[in-house]
């Protein structure tokens, strides 16, 4: 699929969720600060926007600052955390990096990063640890630095690949979507498609019948084709074993009570008609005699 096609494919999909789904109104245009869009990336990866969202507000309802973060124990960050999987892990990743960023700043502010050209504040935001994690980086550009990127995880990552958009590595999957999908449509895209993957296209077996793209996904449109075919086959099999019993009828079965089949007759001999006894005198005849 060349590149302007998987923009019109892009295009027409974005389209279809967009009715599906119906976004309210315009969204906030306000960047969240540097440090907010790295605890929101590693909160945000492989769970909805809803989640992330809440646990950011936990953070800014439960800690007097980022650094009452930095000291805390895992256990409480975990529950700033709740309803998100993998949440020691995640605890264990935000901290390490307020840590990583007071030891080189002894503070935790890094939005001067956002005056400095996207490479310059790449080239100094990629030396931690957090953003190991492409979904970490490309939450940032998009949500903190001005830049056009589109965040790909497990699930919209499923959804993508079911729709036929996939390459070999997420950063090479990344770029075929910011140059099909304009910048100004990039977050909006992306909230679709996760919805879609946490709708009807979910792990396992997704609810094809459902979704607004079953008409255009490659996926949704081979397995129609493929049930198609598996209910005609139930209904047309004529078996090895059901062609041997047309050619070679089997007997009919025996039956419990007399048989109706027809037994020859022995012949019986005719009978011989006997000739009636000779008639008696009558006895006047026999008194009167002339």
């Amino acid at each position: 699929m060349a590149t302007q096609s998987k923009a019109q494919f892009l295009t027409d999909a974005y389209t279809l969720l967009r009715r599906r789904y119906k976004p309210k109104g315009e969204q906030d245009s306000a960047r969240l600060s540097v440090l907010k869009a790295v605890v929101y990336g590693i909160c945000h990866e492989d769970t909805t926007r809803e989640n992330a969202n809440q646990a950011l507000s936990r953070f800014k309802d439960g800690y007097f600052d980022w650094n009452e973060v930095r000291v805390s124990d895992i256990d409480e960050i975990r529950e700033s955390l709740a309803g998100i999987p993998d949440p020691e892990e995640r605890a264990k990743r935000i901290r390490k990096f307020l840590r990583q960023l007071f030891n080189r700043t002894y503070g935790f502010n890094l939005d001067a990063l956002a005056k400095k050209p996207l490479k310059e504040a790449l080239k100094v935001l990629q030396t931690y640890e957090a953003f190991s994690s492409d979904y970490v980086t490309a939450t940032v550009i998009q949500q903190a630095l001005g830049g056009h990127a589109i965040p790909v995880d497990h699930e919209t990552h499923r959804a993508l690949e079911r729709l036929g958009i996939t390459e070999a590595t997420i950063p090479e999957l990344r770029a075929v979507l910011e140059r099909a999908v304009p910048k100004n449509r990039g977050a909006e895209f992306l909230d679709l498609i996760e919805d879609l993957a946490n709708d009807t296209c979910v792990e396992g077996e997704p609810d094809c019948a459902r979704c607004e793209l079953r008409k255009m996904c490659p996926y949704a449109i081979a397995r129609k084709e493929h049930e198609a075919a598996a209910r005609s086959a139930g209904k047309v099999r004529p078996s090895k074993e059901r062609e041997k019993e047309i050619e070679s009828p089997r007997p009919a079965p025996a039956q419990d009570g007399p048989s109706t089949t027809a037994s020859p007759k022995k012949s019986t001999p005719a009978r011989v008609a006997k000739e009636p006894p000779p008639a008696k005198p009558s006895p006047r005849s026999k008194q009167n005699p002339k």
